[in-house]
């Protein structure tokens, strides 16, 4: 009898607000009711992530444990109107604590270490820009990355008034932290946000209803009447760098985004591409897939949220 030990791996799901690993806390992906709570000098928000099917991948409840969250069976977001095929969820409701204009906000990936690719990763790209015409990246590079305008970038953008309220304190009359700095989670049952940035319209006074851009019309959101535009609608007009510029992320905003896609498996590793199905393993160099909300001049992030790989060991006896 012999035994031959080898290494499987499992998925660790953490958040933050920032990148530095001593800022990232592990969470459960699938507890709607219970997002992480995140704050800095420049954004408050709240975070939940879905995983499709990851409550019956390898090493989970091992992984739970160890991570001291709670195991959670797939969210009821996935079979809500909407989900569709789409097998992940990364949502977030925040704030940004003071203003910035939208060409300067970005959501993507940055890695540290150069990337082993498929031979087919130029076409993904490609896929990926026609969805997202306002991506970026070098993929290629020293220190890989791939970035879009946020507002553009997402599939869902929901934009509501703030209003503050007194500062929460605890049983011992300490302030703690002030979850009046945001309304009440939307989705604590699974619940999709609606697309709504028509609060966008009235935010200023009315400085004309459209402009030229490179011989292009850009309309004017600074309108004084509600403006109510699709998903498509909203990607196409924030995919024009001028109706950037002119948006405005105000802090007495708050910001429900919510991204997802049917292309990346996180519960079986794989990327699935019309066409074809890849093993994300087979390429892996060690490095975390981390998604991030920051300035394009690298001076802020404001969110991270980390996948990432960890070895389990799996005991074989022959």
């Amino acid at each position: 009898m012999s035994t031959t030990e080898h290494t499987r791996y499992r998925l660790r799901v953490s958040v933050g607000p920032s990148v530095e690993p001593k800022d990232l806390k592990p969470i459960a992906p699938n507890d709607d009711a219970h997002p992480l709570w995140i704050e800095s000098d420049e954004f408050v928000g709240q975070v939940v992530v879905r995983i499709k099917g990851l409550n019956k991948t390898f090493g989970y409840e091992e992984g739970a444990k160890q991570d001291n969250i709670k195991p959670m069976p797939d969210s009821p977001w996935f079979n809500k109107p909407g989900a569709d095929s789409n097998l992940s969820s990364v949502q977030i409701q925040g704030r940004f604590k003071r203003a910035w204009t939208g060409d300067q906000i970005v959501f993507g990936n940055q890695f540290e270490q150069p990337l082993r690719l498929p031979p087919f990763s130029s076409i993904a790209l490609k896929f990926v820009q026609f969805i997202d015409p306002g991506l970026q990246a070098d993929i290629y590079g020293d220190k890989p990355w791939a970035f879009s305008p946020l507002i553009a970038t997402m599939n869902t953008v929901n934009v509501s008034e703030w209003k503050a309220d007194s500062a929460a304190h605890n049983s011992e009359g300490e302030q703690i932290h002030n979850r009046g700095d945001l309304p009440p989670w939307p989705s604590s049952e699974g619940d999709h946000i609606p697309e709504d940035t028509s609060l966008l319209s009235k935010a200023k006074e009315n400085t004309g209803t459209s402009a030229k851009d490179n011989g292009n019309e850009v309309l004017d959101l600074a309108s004084t009447a509600p403006v109510s535009m699709s998903t498509s609608k909203r990607r196409s007009y924030f995919s024009k760098v001028a109706n950037l510029e002119k948006h405005v992320y105000e802090p007495d905003q708050v910001y429900g985004f919510d991204f997802f896609n049917p292309y990346l498996d996180f519960s079986s590793i794989t990327l699935k591409i019309p066409g074809f199905s890849v093993d994300i393993t087979r390429y892996w160099d060690g490095q975390p897939l981390t998604y991030i909300i920051k300035a394009k001049d690298n001076s802020v992030v404001f969110l991270a949220v980390q996948f990432e790989l960890v070895p389990v060991t799996d005991v074989a006896i022959d």
